[in-house]
C-alpha cells in the first residue's frame, strides 16, 4: 500500500502560480502552473502555462482534463467543465462566492482575481465534495499570493514581482506582492496592473477586445501554534474593457472585496470560520468601444436615430461559512454551514434622451443558507470511502419595476392603446408587479465515492452524486426581453420566468488510476442526467415578442424554461518518463450535450480536444513543445443558434484546429526567472467554438459569426522573488 495515496480526503487538481524556488530536476517549475493528479503515488504532472497575455485567470482551465473556457471577452472568461458553465460551477476566491458582477457577467468570479496576483487554483476532478459547497458542474478555488511568515528570528521582508508582454494584444502586466513577516504575524500589500489593445487573429484586427485593469490590496495574518488570523481587503478597478460576445462592453468596474477568516485546533477537534463581502458598481454601454447600433425603427425619441443604451449596476453580496471537523468511526466527520445574502440591482438609460429609463432589475435580494456534513475514512488500506449531505434553503425576491415606455402608458392611456409598443411594455410591468416575486427552493446534495487500490499499480474509483442548483436571479426576474443573461453571448433576448424550479443533476462517475515504472494512465467516464435543466425556449407571449421585435432588435425572444439534459463523456490524462531529461504529458477531454426532452444539442459545448506536451528539464531550464488538436463541432443547438432573423450567422459547426505552442524558463538564480515563447506559433487561423457570437459592427469578424481565434502571441515574463 502506497503511503502516499490517501494523503488527501479530497481529491484535487492543484494549480500553483508561483513557488518558493526548487528545481526543474525536482519536478517542479516555478514559471508554469504545475497541475497535479488526485493520487500523488503515480507522480503525474501536467503544465498549464501562463504566459504574458494570459492575464484572465479562466484560461488557464484549458490545460485541465475536461476544463475549457467560455470567452465573452479579454476579462470576461467563465470556466467551463465537462459541458457545464458559468453558474452551474462553484467558482470561489479565497472561499468567497462572488457571482458575476452585473447581470451578463461581465465580470465571472474569476474576474477578481488577476492571473499575477493568483497563487493557485484547485479544481477537484470529477465529483465534488459536498465540504467545497454548492454547483451542479464542478468546484474550483482560486487563491491569492500572501508571504510566508517567517521561520527564523525577528522580521524578514519579502517580495514576489513580475512583468510580463504579450505581441498578440500588446498587452502588459505588472504585478506585486510586497510583505513582512515573522514567527506570528505578517502584513503585506498586492498590486496589479493589466493593459492590452485589441487582439490580433490570423484574419486581422479584432474589435472591442482592449482591457485595462487595476488592483491593489492590504493583508494582515497572525498564528500561533493552535491559532491562525487572516483579514484581506481588495480594490478592483476595470476600465474600458470589450466584451464583443455581449451587447455592451465594459465601461467601469469599481469593486472593493473583504475577507476574514479563523481557525484554530484543540483535542483532535478542528474549528474554521470565514466572513466575507463585496461591492461591485459597474457602468455598462454599447457606445464605448464600438460603433452604436441601430436596432430599433420605432418613431420615439429613445430609438431615432442610434441607439445609444448605457447601463448602470450595483451588486452587493455578504456571505460566511463556519465548519468543524472531528474523528468519527474510523474516519473524520466534517459538520458546517455556509450563507450568503446579495442584492443586486440595474438601470438601463439612453445618454441622448435623459426621461428615458428601464428598471432592469430593482431591489432584487437573494438569500441562501446551507447545512452540510461529510464523512470520510480509509478502510483496510485499501479502500477510500466518502459520504456527504448538503441541505440547502434559497429565498429570491425582487421589487417593482418601472420603465419610460409604461409610463407614457400611464399619463396618456388614449394615446398608447393595445397593440402599439408602450402598451406592451406596460402590460409587462403591470403582470410583473402584479405577480408574486417572491419565490423559496430547498435544495438536496448527496455525494458518495469510493477508490480501492486493487495492486500496487492501479486504483478503481466509483462516484454517485445529485446536485441541485436554484434558477439566477436574471432567469426569474428578467421581466423585458433584454441580453441580460449571465453572459450566455448567443445574440438571443431572453425574459425571465418566475414558475422555474431548480435544476436537479444526477451523475456517475468510473475511474482507474494505473502506473508502470515512468508510465501512467488515468481515464474518467462519467454521465450526467439534468431534470429541470433551465434553458431558453422560443417565447409565445406577444407582448414579450412585440416589445423584442420592435424595440430591443430580436423578433424570436426566448424564455428561460426548464427542460431535460444528459452530459456524457471522458477524460483521460497519460504520460511517459522518457528519460532524466525528457518526459511526456498528454490530456484527452470529449463530452456531448444534448437536451432530453427534444432532440436537439445544447449550447457551448467544448469540442474533442487532445493536448500533447514534450518537456525538456534540467536543473535550470525547461522547455515545453506543445501540440492542441480541437475536433470539430457539429452537434450545434438549434434552439440557441437557428435564428437568422435576429440578426446571428451562428447555426453552423466549427472546424478542427491544430495550435503549437512553445514556452522556454530559465532559473537565472534563487531571485530570477525568465519565461519567454510562443503560442500559435503557425499563426493558424481559427474559430474558437467557445466564444460567443460578435455583436460589434464593422469589425473583421462578421456581425453574429463565432469570434477570430488569437494569432500568433510571443511572450516574456519576468520574475523576481526575495
Amino acid at each position: 500500500m502506497n503511503k502516499n495515496l490517501f494523503s488527501h480526503a479530497i481529491p484535487f487538481i492543484l494549480i500553483p502560480l508561483s513557488t518558493s524556488g526548487p528545481l526543474f530536476a525536482q519536478d517542479d517549475s516555478i514559471e508554469e502552473i504545475t497541475v497535479i493528479g488526485r493520487q500523488e503515488f503515480i507522480q503525474k504532472e501536467f503544465t498549464a502555462n501562463r504566459t504574458g497575455s494570459a492575464v484572465d485567470a479562466a484560461k488557464l482551465i484549458n490545460q485541465v482534463p475536461g476544463g475549457a473556457v467560455s470567452n465573452n471577452g479579454p476579462l470576461t472568461g467563465q470556466i467551463q467543465y465537462r459541458g457545464m458553465f458559468g453558474p452551474r460551477i462553484n467558482v470561489r476566491v479565497d472561499g468567497m462566492l462572488i457571482h458575476g458582477g452585473g447581470p451578463n457577467w461581465m465580470a465571472p468570479p474569476l474576474h477578481h482575481i488577476p492571473a499575477g496576483l493568483m497563487d493557485e487554483i484547485v479544481v477537484e476532478q470529477g465529483i465534488a465534495s459536498i465540504t467545497t459547497g454548492g454547483g451542479i458542474g464542478g468546484a474550483a478555488t482560486a487563491l491569492w499570493k500572501r508571504p510566508a511568515y517567517n521561520g527564523g528570528n525577528g522580521w524578514a521582508f519579502s517580495g514576489d514581482t513580475e512583468a510580463a508582454f504579450g505581441s498578440v494584444d500588446s498587452g502588459a502586466s505588472f504585478s506585486g506582492v510586497f510583505g513582512a513577516s515573522n514567527r506570528n504575524h505578517r502584513i503585506y500589500g498586492v498590486g496589479s496592473f493589466d493593459e492590452g489593445d485589441d487582439y490580433e487573429s490570423a484574419e486581422g484586427t479584432v474589435d472591442a477586445t482592449e482591457y485595462s485593469r487595476d488592483v491593489y490590496g492590504l493583508g494582515y495574518g497572525f498564528r500561533n501554534d493552535n491559532h491562525e488570523f487572516d483579514v484581506n481587503f481588495y480594490r478592483l478597478a476595470t476600465d474600458d474593457t470589450g466584451t464583443p460576445s455581449l451587447p455592451m462592453d465594459i465601461d467601469w468596474f469599481e469593486t472593493d472585496i473583504w475577507n476574514v477568516s479563523y481557525s484554530t485546533s484543540f483535542n483532535n477537534v478542528g474549528f474554521e470560520v470565514r466572513l466575507y463581502g463585496s461591492e461591485i458598481d459597474h457602468g455598462m454601454s454599447n457606445f464605448l468601444l464600438r460603433p452604436t447600433p441601430d436596432f430599433s425603427s420605432l418613431m420615439l425619441p429613445p430609438f431615432v436615430g442610434d441607439d445609444k443604451r448605457f447601463v448602470d449596476t450595483e451588486s452587493d453580496e455578504s456571505g460566511f461559512n463556519v465548519a468543524i471537523d472531528f474523528p468519527l468511526a474510523g474516519g473524520t466527520f466534517v459538520l458546517g454551514a455556509e450563507g450568503k445574502d446579495a442584492t443586486h440591482d440595474a438601470t438601463v438609460t439612453d445618454p441622448d434622451f435623459g426621461p428615458f429609463f428601464v428598471n432592469n432589475f430593482n431591489d432584487v435580494d437573494v438569500e441562501s443558507l446551507a447545512y452540510f456534513g461529510q464523512w470520510s475514512a480509509t478502510l483496510d488500506d485499501r479502500w477510500y470511502l466518502e459520504a456527504g449531505v448538503r441541505l440547502e434553503d434559497v429565498d429570491m425576491d425582487a421589487g417593482t419595476v418601472d420603465a419610460f415606455p409604461a409610463r407614457l402608458v400611464d399619463m396618456n392611456p388614449m394615446m398608447w392603446p393595445m397593440g402599439t409598443p408602450p402598451h406592451a411594455v406596460w402590460m409587462l410591468r403591470q403582470g410583473f408587479n402584479n405577480s408574486d416575486r417572491s419565490h423559496s427552493d430547498d435544495n438536496e446534495d448527496w455525494v458518495v465515492k469510493t477508490r480501492y487500490q486493487a495492486t500496487n499499480n492501479l486504483v478503481l474509483e466509483l462516484g454517485f452524486a445529485q446536485r441541485m442548483r436554484s434558477p439566477l436571479y436574471q432567469e426569474r426576474f428578467l421581466w423585458i426581453p433584454l441580453e441580460a443573461n449571465a453572459g450566455l453571448g448567443d445574440g438571443n433576448n431572453y425574459v425571465g420566468n418566475p414558475m422555474l424550479v431548480p435544476e436537479t443533476s444526477r451523475q456517475w462517475e468510473i475511474g482507474l488510476d494505473w502506473d508502470y515504472d515512468a508510465l501512467y494512465f488515468s481515464p474518467r467516464i462519467y454521465r450526467r442526467s439534468v431534470d429541470d435543466y433551465i434553458q431558453g425556449t422560443p417565447a409565445t407571449n406577444m407582448a414579450v415578442v412585440g416589445v423584442s421585435r420592435n424595440a430591443n432588435g430580436d423578433p424570436t425572444p426566448l424564455i428561460f424554461s426548464n427542460t431535460d439534459a444528459e452530459f456524457e463523456g471522458l477524460d483521460v490524462t497519460f504520460g511517459a518518463r522518457i528519460n532524466d531529461r525528457y518526459r511526456l504529458e498528454g490530456i484527452y477531454s470529449s463530452v456531448d450535450g444534448e437536451r432530453d426532452d427534444i432532440n436537439d444539442d445544447l449550447y457551448r459545448i467544448m469540442p474533442n480536444n487532445l493536448r500533447l506536451a514534450l518537456f525538456y528539464e534540467t536543473s535550470a531550464f525547461q522547455a515545453k513543445l506543445e501540440q492542441v488538436w480541437v475536433a470539430d463541432q457539429k452537434d450545434i443547438s438549434a434552439t440557441n443558434t437557428d435564428d437568422p432573423m435576429n440578426g446571428n450567422n451562428s447555426f453552423f459547426s466549427t472546424d478542427g484546429y491544430a495550435l503549437t505552442n512553445v514556452f522556454l524558463t530559465w532559473l537565472v538564480d534563487s531571485s530570477w526567472t525568465i519565461s519567454a515563447g510562443a503560442e500559435n506559433l503557425l499563426d493558424e487561423n481559427y474559430i474558437d467554438h467557445l466564444t460567443g457570437f460578435n455583436r460589434v459592427l464593422n469589425s473583421n469578424v462578421p456581425r453574429g459569426s463565432r469570434m477570430f481565434g488569437y494569432g500568433r502571441n510571443f511572450f516574456g515574463r519576468v520574475q523576481y522573488q526575495f
